[in-house]
């Protein structure tokens, strides 16, 4: 994983640490017809429909109350709505919509509070 803040709507809503994003393949969609007179099937390509992106890492804050404070604010980005998100890397992928956030296993607190997190995405289109 790499110490790279990702950001989505320009935001780095994760904080520095441990995060990595993984891009899956863009979906297709087809309308099948069979009709008499037609031996086998007649198949219309509709377009792309979209790709999942699924986000983890660890999150980090002073205290366990800070670290359920950050999650809240994290999981508010879940709003609908699209927007580009930036990886570890720098790659940048527009219109992209917040599905889920969850925390993942227990709270640890030391000098630190932290916790696994997953989140997911839909990638609409390559357009904004």
């Amino acid at each position: 994983m790499a110490d790279r803040a990702i950001t989505f709507g320009g935001v780095a809503i994760f904080g520095r640490g441990e995060h990595r994003l993984e891009a899956g393949a863009w979906r297709r969609a087809q309308a099948e017809y069979g009709f008499a007179g037609l031996d086998g099937l007649a198949s219309v390509d509709l377009g792309r429909r979209g790709r999942v992106l699924k986000q983890s890492g660890c999150l980090s804050a002073a205290s366990v109350g800070a670290l359920t404070a950050l999650a809240e604010r994290i999981a508010a980005w879940a709003d609908g709505q699209a927007y580009t998100l930036v990886d570890e890397r720098g790659v940048s992928y527009d219109n992209v919509r917040m599905d889920s956030f969850r925390l993942v296993g227990p709270m640890r607190s030391g000098a630190q509070a932290c916790c696994d997190y997953e989140a997911v995405y839909t990638q609409l289109s390559e357009r904004t």
